[in-house]
């Protein structure tokens, strides 16, 4: 007959064998917790330091989080597109998920504050304000993914977080100190201030800038078309600074831009060719920057009062135009007689010539030798002499009907202002 033990005697028993359980439980939470200790210290310490720019940053995290799992890791930005990997080859593992997919991932993301299964793959994400910024994701393979793996991958997910938030608030940062920026240099600035402001932003103000004013139809009121400009700029490898004031962007670049070039890929990039830009001079300092602003707004002006309202129009390709008060502002005529004139002008004031002159009778009399020499009392082979210098000092094609009638407007207006008078326009 088996021995019956007291009541209090199973009860010690029963409090030995509950004491024992609730030490080995509390053990394995001891040792998961140093071992998820671990993984955050492998992490913060493997992923965190300065190691260049942002790209290598992630690339360092995926490494890391490979590394502590062994299961194969790439990171994603907000549009499902892989910006980093470690563990997989050069093929993309898994077709990227549409908008669609990507925010019923999201919502599941929300709602159970887990990683999501997708097809071959865990995906957690890194969210600013519910806004998505980036995912990471720890592809699936014959290795099974452990408790210890999902923790890791969630708290990777947080590091990318803090990374993605650290970025998008420098580049917004960086957009409104560019706004303003902009808005100092086309107004006016000082020289030794801007210099030291556009170097912090990473912006080269040496060498020949020209100021770009686009507008589009029908008008913009919210940064669509500065963003176009930006990525305009970006494709065509020109450094520059972007900026909006009402429904027009403004931009400084460095550099001579092509006018059809820029218009054409800011239409493409916007999906419209209905809008206008207008390219000014270049300037080759910090002061004439806003010359060059107020040459942009001249030839945007032209281009959008003109039949073909759509297109780029270059300030030092005006020609005529360039008189013509169709900006309600005063008409540049120096600068219109210096462009067309200037190299003639100079030449005569060196040489002791008498070219500009020569050219002015030649076009009065239609481009009759006969009566422009009568004009001139110079024989014909001299007047012949005098337009074939003419012709290799300016470069001209005095057959030309367009150049004919800027010069012949211009040889007029430097009637009006002899010996290098400066002109008065009223």
């Amino acid at each position: 007959m088996d021995p019956v033990l007291p009541n209090d005697a199973i009860g010690q028993l029963l409090s030995r064998d509950d004491r024992d359980q609730r030490l080995l439980s509390l053990s394995a939470t001891v040792l998961e917790l140093e071992e998820r200790a671990s993984i955050r210290d492998a992490l913060d310490q493997g992923a965190t330091p300065d190691l260049g720019d942002s790209a290598s940053r992630e690339g360092r995290l995926a490494e890391v989080l490979s590394r502590l799992t062994g299961q194969p890791i790439c990171t994603e930005d907000a549009f499902g597109h892989i910006s980093a990997a470690a563990g997989i080859g050069s093929q993309r593992p898994y077709p990227r998920l549409g908008a669609a997919a990507r925010s019923r991932t999201a919502q599941l993301w929300l709602a159970s504050g887990s990683p999501v299964r997708e097809p071959r793959r865990l995906v957690a994400l890194a969210l600013l304000h519910d806004e998505v910024l980036g995912a990471i994701c720890m592809l699936e393979t014959d290795r099974p993914i452990t408790a210890d793996n999902v923790f890791a991958l969630k708290y990777a997910a947080r590091l990318l977080e803090v990374e993605l938030s650290h970025r998008r608030s420098l580049a917004r940062l960086e957009q409104r100190l560019g706004r303003d920026l902009v808005d100092e240099l086309v107004s006016g600035m000082d020289g030794a201030t801007a210099v030291v402001r556009t170097e912090a932003l990473g912006y080269d103000i040496s060498g020949p800038q020209h100021v770009i004013v686009a507008e589009w139809q029908p008008p913009r009121t919210d940064d669509t078309v500065v963003v176009a400009l930006r990525r305009t700029f970006a494709e065509l490898r020109l450094s520059a600074l972007v900026s909006r004031r009402s429904d027009m962007a403004v931009a400084v670049v460095n550099g001579d831009p092509l006018g059809a070039e820029v218009f054409s890929v800011i239409a493409k990039t916007l999906r419209s060719a209905t809008g206008a830009v207008g390219i000014g001079g270049p300037s080759q300092d910090i002061a004439q920057i806003p010359r060059s602003f107020s040459e942009a707004l001249h030839a945007l002006h032209i281009r959008a009062g003109s039949i073909d309202r759509y297109g780029a129009t270059r300030f030092d390709q005006l020609g005529i135009y360039r008189i013509l008060d169709t900006a309600g502002g005063k008409p540049d005529l120096a600068g219109y007689v210096d462009e067309w004139l200037g190299t003639l002008q100079r030449t005569d004031d060196s040489r002791g010539s008498d070219l500009v002159q020569t050219l002015a009778q030649y076009l009065d009399h239609g481009g009759n030798y006969e009566n422009t020499a009568e004009s001139l009392t110079i024989h014909r082979s001299t007047l012949r002499y005098r337009l074939k210098s003419i012709r290799q000092i300016t470069g001209f094609d005095l057959a030309d009907p367009e150049t004919r009638l800027n010069l012949h407007v211009a040889t007029r207006a430097w009637r009006l202002c002899p010996h290098g008078a400066p002109f008065h326009v009223p």
